[in-house]
């Protein structure tokens, strides 16, 4: 047992140590500045190009690469927390007791001991102690009247939340924290790259080693556009996404554009990049010839399609200006014993085929242009903590710097000569010029009030 009454103080002494915070905020400062300087949760292979192997399984392995999701980093952001709470409920107890049970009586001689005071005198027969409590009460607001043997005391004070402007403070920066920790542990930070027309309900990982992870709902990516400048440079892009979950559409055709993300069960996601594939989307129109109606198929490059008489065919290269003749597309034709046959058809020749004389005539409809588009995908379930305390800190500042607690105190004390001695003193927190003033022009209104001259404060 007394070895655990020794042990207790020295681990509160440890987590209230200045020296602690100063310490982790300094820790905190420059890791912070090796996370900014080097390119965090990139693959190993990037990684590599720069750093010797050895070299990088040791930054690995401590987490450099990755600062913000690093352990010890998550522990520091703990050790800044428990300082903090520990500090502040070391502290806090007697500033609690100082605003709650303010002290409302002073003697005589404790006038005289604060920053700004003033005594005068009053004739008895002029006004009775009865009647100058009364003025002097109904000058300050908020006035509180103490009465004991010899004296009474009015009492006013405003602006006591400035006292606990850092503690507000001190929680504002302990909800923040909190938050990171929360956004560190259960969010995370991943990417997805969708063709018009797919849909993925997977995602993958910012971690160096693009870990899938499965989503609850699915994304289909309907379209995406690219808006140019007339110069030809790239002035917006954008992406037309769905939602789907349970096999029902939640969100239909939202539009998502850089810094207009889509937001669904806590997940964003953010128009980041967009890729143009090698391969266009290929109309490509087949007519037996001996039938009237024609059969439209789409397709990419490497895609196959089935014939009616059980042949295939697929697109074996595209060119977007074959000699001259404008867009092409080689088609390969495989029949049902094996055998292939290999030709050309172009866009602005749409009967070129019929030369071939074949079964099938193929025409080229349409070529557009495919875009994946690349999608950032994040989920910080403590974003809304960390902006309650960003709220809260503005709070606390505005408590602490533009509010004083200002207190004044005012004795009428009747002596045995029939004089009426009057104390005044008053004490701030902070802004004492200011005061000073604002002091000054109460003793004069008090010294109108009771009928006496003014008088110059001592300070």
């Amino acid at each position: 047992m007394g070895k655990e009454k020794n042990k207790n103080p020295g681990i509160v002494r440890f987590f209230c140590s200045l020296k602690l915070t100063i310490s982790l905020l300094i820790i905190l400062a420059v890791v912070s500045i090796f996370g900014t300087v080097i390119p965090q949760r990139l693959a190993d292979s990037q990684y590599l190009k720069h750093y010797p192997e050895g070299l990088f399984r040791i930054v690995k392995f401590l987490g450099v690469f990755d600062l913000y999701h690093a352990w010890w980093f998550r522990f520091l952001l703990l050790l800044l927390i428990l300082n903090l709470i520990f500090c502040s409920l070391q502290r806090f107890p007697r500033a609690w007791r100082f605003i709650s049970s303010p002290k409302k009586w002073l003697d005589k001689e404790d006038f005289s001991k604060h920053s700004l005071s003033d005594e005068f005198q009053l004739s008895s027969k002029k006004i009775s102690r009865e009647e100058a409590v009364s003025i002097v009460s109904g000058s300050l607001k908020h006035a509180h009247v103490t009465e004991k043997e010899g004296g009474v005391i009015i009492f006013s004070e405003r602006g006591r939340i400035s006292r606990l402007g850092v503690y507000i403070t001190h929680l504002s920066v302990i909800i923040i924290l909190a938050g990171a920790l929360i956004g560190s542990i259960f969010g995370f930070e991943a990417f997805v790259s969708l063709v018009e027309g797919d849909t993925a309900d997977t995602v993958y990982l910012r971690d160096g080693l693009n870990t899938p992870k499965r989503l609850d709902f699915a994304v289909c990516c309907n379209d995406f556009n690219i808006t140019l400048y007339p110069n030809g440079m790239v002035k917006e892009y954008a992406s037309d996404l769905s939602v789907f979950k349970d096999g029902k559409e939640i969100i239909k055709n939202r539009k998502i554009k850089v810094n207009h993300p889509l937001m669904f069960e806590g997940i964003r996601f953010y128009q980041a990049s967009y890729e143009k594939l090698k391969s266009p989307l290929m109309t490509i129109s087949v007519e037996n010839a001996g039938s009237s109606k024609p059969v439209v198929f789409k397709l990419i490059g490497g895609d196959e399609k089935k014939l009616a008489d059980g042949s295939v065919f697929s697109v074996l290269q595209y060119h977007p200006n074959l000699q001259n003749f404008g867009p092409a597309v080689q088609i390969m034709r495989r029949r049902k014993n094996g055998a292939t046959s290999n030709f050309w058809i172009f866009l602005k020749y749409p009967g070129f085929d019929i030369k071939r004389g074949g079964q099938y005539i193929f025409t080229l409809k349409n070529i557009q242009e495919l875009y994946s588009t690349g999608l950032q995908v994040t989920k910080d379930p403590g974003v809304w903590v960390v902006w309650l305390g960003c709220l809260l800190m503005v709070g606390g500042l505005i408590i602490t710097f533009f509010i004083s607690h200002r207190r004044v105190w005012v004795g009428v004390f009747e002596e045995d000569n029939k004089k009426i001695q009057v104390f005044v003193a008053g004490s701030t927190n902070r802004n004492l010029i200011t005061f000073e003033t604002e002091f000054q022009k109460m003793i004069e209104e008090l010294r109108r009030n009771l009928g006496i001259k003014a008088k110059k404060v001592s300070a």
